[in-house]
């Protein structure tokens, strides 16, 4: 069964997402070099992103080559467990009377880039979570044998 156009958009919002979230960690850190220099547990914290974003390319490269595994776990990891970690804080923020914007974007000079690029990130996750269940997926990934492992 060809591959139908719903995985490969799918795959290129998760790219598109993945790639917002190293443009938000380099405006990140960018502010806190601003502010205050940056130490050890910045570093460690990039580390840790770096770490995640290779991993959440890795899973869209096998998602896209049709592995169900793949699907369920960018579903889990990145639609549920990221999609929470993107806006929790800045829904307390708003909970505590911060406006839309510094709640989403901050209070650095970056702040209407991070909001930008936070806003194209959430967006990115939540078309590319419908797609890869789109119908067509559906019927795709359903009708798809996974390869065995030898």
């Amino acid at each position: 069964m060809e591959k139908p156009e719903t995985i490969k958009h799918a795959a290129l919002l998760w790219v598109v997402a993945i790639l917002a979230g190293v443009i938000e960690t380099v405006l990140a850190v960018s502010a806190v070099a601003k502010e205050s220099g940056i130490d050890g547990d910045v570093w460690m914290n990039v580390g840790m992103r770096s770490a995640i974003y290779i991993g959440a390319f890795v899973l869209v490269a096998f998602f896209a080559s049709g592995r169900r595994w793949a699907r369920w776990s960018l579903a889990l990891l990145l639609s549920v467990i990221g999609l929470v970690s993107l806006v929790i804080e800045p829904i307390r923020f708003l909970a505590e009377g911060e406006s839309f914007i510094a709640a989403f974007g901050g209070d650095s000079e970056f702040a209407i880039a991070f909001f930008v690029t936070r806003m194209t990130h959430i967006a990115a996750v939540l078309l590319a979570t419908v797609l890869m269940f789109a119908p067509s997926a559906n019927r795709y990934f359903g009708k798809r044998a996974e390869p065995i492992a030898a």
